[in-house]
């Protein structure tokens, strides 16, 4: 493969990461937070009374996937 070909399968999966997108269950949350712990932007917060998680601030995030690795109740999910 030349450098050519490595540079335009980076720019694919460039362009597919910048489309992917966090899409949250709030039913499904057990309100165990390691979303809000484990994401590196400050996208999640607590709700005590409710136990729950907010996704207060989805354009700020990276959709990194931190989140979605750490949930155990399978509550978030990357999606393009």
């Amino acid at each position: 493969m030349n450098w050519r070909d490595t540079l335009k399968e980076e720019i694919r999966h460039l362009t597919i990461a910048r489309r992917l997108r966090i899409r949250f269950d709030q039913n499904k949350c057990a309100g165990v937070w390691q979303c809000y712990e484990a994401c590196p932007i400050g996208c999640w917060t607590p709700d005590l009374e409710a136990r729950k998680a907010i996704f207060r601030d989805e354009g700020r995030c990276i959709a990194c996937g931190a989140c979605v690795l750490q949930c155990p109740q399978g509550a978030i999910e990357l999606t393009t």
